[in-house]
């Protein structure tokens, strides 16, 4: 085995895409999980087969046209906007799209006109996150012009919250989405089938029947890969937790200053140095780097391990604090979050190692 290597447990992701999809099931949510986190792993992919899921969503087209290829008969989301250029061949294996741009939506149409499909189309509204989405005053504007348009069929609304300013889910957004819903369906006499009120974090608000009941998908990636919800800083108690971790070898073993010597001007990327003075530490490097994995994404298995920064190639560890000898050669094992995580399975020089266990 070559490294750096992620160890993928492929058994406790079909367990955790089981126990999710029956969560929400007591709620009367579908679930749409998001298999964007593994580029397009087909044994990893095999896990939410396994699993029964009917319903996914992922950002490349190239990973999508690979789940249909391997069998996959259930809904696809594309769940970035989609980009024009892509359209004519993504409406070829996708049944629902989320939209917040009408020259995407008559390209869309077009597309699917001349491919003889009808796609289903999720407004995504704004909620202040100020990633995708219409602002809430133009949500009618943007929807009178769907529903004109052949080859596309309202479906629902939906929001993201969380993934860019960090804006938390909560009552009152929620609630404004609901109420988004309920004045489209009035202002257009029509029923929409969908409201898709956000990802992992949006589960925090489960417990809220009033909000609960009126949400009916949310669309899950981190919650059934990590068992982690990294925005409200908690594990899910029923779900397996880190089933991806990455193994990483010593290449340098020293006792060095912390102090770097010599004038600081930036680092390899442009940015200031910031490092604080701790007098001589135990220094170590992993053959792994930026190219490969985020690394404010990686937590040690063992106590005593601090991960100190990363350049493009290297990752920097002081070791002083760890309790058992390393040497040069050995190696060490992280648990990583959903950005490490995304880079580690997307990087061609990260072996992937499957356990079924």
């Amino acid at each position: 085995m070559s490294f750096p290597v992620i160890d993928i447990y492929i058994n406790k992701i079909e367990e955790n895409a089981v126990q999710m999809q029956k969560m929400l099931k007591e709620k009367n949510i579908d679930l749409t999980a998001v298999v964007k986190g593994f580029a397009g792993d087909l044994k990893v992919f095999k896990a939410f087969q396994n699993a029964a899921v009917n319903s996914i969503a992922d950002s490349r087209l190239q990973n999508i046209k690979k789940y249909r290829e391997a069998g996959y008969q259930g809904e696809i989301m594309m769940l970035r906007i989609p980009m024009p250029s892509e359209l004519e061949e993504a409406v070829k294996y996708i049944d629902t799209t989320l939209l917040s741009e009408i020259k995407t939506a008559r390209a869309a149409a077009e597309a699917a006109v001349k491919a003889n499909k009808e796609i289903k189309v999720i407004i995504m509204v704004d909620l202040g996150d100020r990633r995708e989405g219409v602002l809430a005053e133009n949500l009618q504007k943007l929807a009178a012009e769907i529903i004109k348009l052949d080859g596309l069929k309202l479906d629902g609304i939906g929001t993201n919250l969380g993934c860019f300013a960090g804006v938390l889910p909560d009552e009152n957004n929620t609630k404004k989405l609901i109420e988004l819903k309920h004045d489209l369906e009035e202002e257009f006499s029509l029923k929409l089938n969908r409201i898709s009120a956000g990802n992992t974090a949006t589960t925090i608000l489960l417990n809220n029947h009033d909000l609960s009941s009126k949400i009916n998908n949310l669309r899950i990636g981190e919650g059934i890969l990590l068992g982690t919800d990294i925005i409200n800083e908690r594990l899910f108690k029923d779900l397996n937790h880190y089933n991806f971790r990455l193994r990483a070898e010593i290449i340098e073993l020293q006792a060095k200053p912390s102090n770097p010597e010599g004038e600081m001007a930036f680092d390899g990327k442009g940015r200031n140095q910031i490092l604080k003075d701790k007098g001589l530490r135990k220094r170590a490097i992993a053959a792994v780097g930026k190219q490969d994995i985020d690394y404010h994404g990686l937590y040690p298995l063992d106590k005593g391990i601090e991960v100190l920064g990363a350049s493009s190639d290297h990752l920097i560890l002081d070791l002083t604090d760890l309790k058992k000898e390393l040497a040069v050669g050995d190696i060490i094992t992280f648990k990583m979050n959903y950005s490490a995580m995304l880079r580690a399975m997307t990087s061609a020089y990260v072996e992937k190692n499957y356990l079924y266990k």
